[in-house]
């Protein structure tokens, strides 16, 4: 009972405060003004209260009218759930909503009990957390055309599954879940050859489980469940979407590096493979690296954050050196080329970003190879080998063919039975 004063007092509080500013219930509902004023406010939550107390305690009942007024679940009795039901409606109306007080109570008992919606879900695992994408409810233009009285997530459920085989049998282990609220607007990006599609996205995060190991032999995915706030009403979909955890940023932040200058390039062209050149990281270059760092990097930004904001930006920033423009770089490091003058060719392209990693610390090594299967087309590219994994990179310049942009691509190693 002192707890249940509590709540009461409070709601007294609430209801005085307001009292000057009554909120008049839309239409002409009578459910949920218990106290017969025209409208429903604090005050019909605070009698509801007030009743429900004192009946506990040997009261008199309502009248069946005044009973109606105030059962706003229609369960056939009068208590704190109604008052909360009271409350909720009046936090509705006097933010701007207009639906009746039966409408609302009709959506809240079920009426979006069946709402669904599907949306791709990207997952990626950094150092000490998930972070996730999930399409944007509010941007869909069917959901606007539908709910003209806006819907919007509220809350995302996350449970995290580690997913193994076995014999032909696929087990889900669920190794976390977590609730949040805390969420932020954002963008996913498809490349297609004919420029990048921009979808808004809802972007948000988890505490990264300690039960994830990106060695093991086995996938993890997020099943996500959302809440949405549908014209002030929040309802939980019926379903869920669920979304590989893209792991490879947490092997790439977690990787052991070791600073070095030097950086081999092997021909491929010819099988077995054969060791062609070394290259080396100036002082000239790093101070390149050091600027460009300096003006596009942030703190928050972790290694793997850096190397594909480096990737994008020299996609879309430098321009293919054809013909004449290639003379004015033949001279340049690769860094110099394409961080100063912005030009460059397959080499360059990806030079520069091996360079970066080399600086950085990673085992990268350049392949001269061919572009064709019929042993036509001469290209450029780099790996990069993590845990005695290898992993492909490509930066490809913007509007060209867009297979060639790719980043950190588990790969077997082109080195295969190389002759030093």
């Amino acid at each position: 009972m002192k707890k249940f004063a509590a709540v009461l007092t409070a709601l007294s509080l609430l209801a005085s405060s307001v009292g000057a500013l009554p909120v008049s219930a839309a239409g002409a509902s009578v459910l949920g003004d218990c106290n017969g004023d025209g409208k429903v406010d604090a005050t019909d939550a605070s009698a509801v209260l007030k009743y429900y107390s004192e009946l506990s305690t040997g009261g008199s009942a309502w009248t069946a009218d005044k009973t109606a007024a105030a059962d706003m679940d229609k369960s056939g009795k009068v208590d704190a759930t109604d008052a909360s039901y009271i409350l909720g409606f009046y936090s509705l109306i006097s933010t701007g909503g207009t639906m009746t007080s039966e409408t609302y109570m009709e959506r809240r008992m079920g009426g979006y009990a069946d709402f669904t919606y599907y949306s791709n879900v990207d997952v990626r695992a950094g150092m000490d957390k998930l972070t996730l994408k999930v399409g944007d409810i509010s941007q869909d233009s069917y959901i606007q055309q539908q709910y003209p009285e806006g819907v919007r997530a509220c809350a995302y459920e996350v449970s995290i599954y580690k997913c193994t085989s076995s014999d032909g049998v696929s087990k889900r282990e669920l190794i976390s879940s977590e609730t949040t609220r805390d969420i932020s607007k954002g963008e996913r990006v498809y490349r297609y050859y004919s420029g990048d599609y921009h979808e808004p996205c809802d972007v948000f995060s988890v505490k990264l489980p300690s039960g994830i190991d990106p060695k093991a032999k086995c996938s993890y995915s997020a099943e996500v469940r959302a809440h949405y706030n549908i014209g002030g009403i929040e309802v939980t979909a019926s379903n869920t979407s669920s979304g590989t955890i893209d792991m490879i940023p947490l092997i790439v932040n977690s990787a052991a590096l070791t600073p070095h200058d030097s950086y081999n390039l092997y021909n491929i062209k010819v099988d077995p493979p054969v060791y062609k050149d070394t290259y080396y990281v100036s002082a000239a270059d790093k101070k390149i690296l050091d600027d460009f760092a300096a003006e596009h990097f942030t703190a928050d930004m972790s290694n793997y954050d850096k190397i594909e904001y480096t990737w994008d930006w020299l996609n879309k920033n430098v321009t293919y050196a054809s013909g004449n423009l290639y003379n004015d770089i033949i001279s340049d490091s690769w860094v110099s080329a394409c961080f100063v003058k912005k030009k460059g060719q397959c080499l360059q392209y990806n030079g520069a970003l091996a360079e970066m990693m080399v600086y950085m610390g990673y085992d990268v090594y350049m392949l001269e190879m061919w572009l064709n299967s019929d042993g036509t087309n001469q290209h450029f590219r780099a790996e990069v080998v993590i845990d005695g994994q290898a992993y492909s990179i490509e930066v490809g310049n913007y509007g060209s063919y867009a297979g060639w942009l790719w980043l950190f691509e588990p790969i077997d190693s082109s080195l295969k039975g190389i002759k030093r």
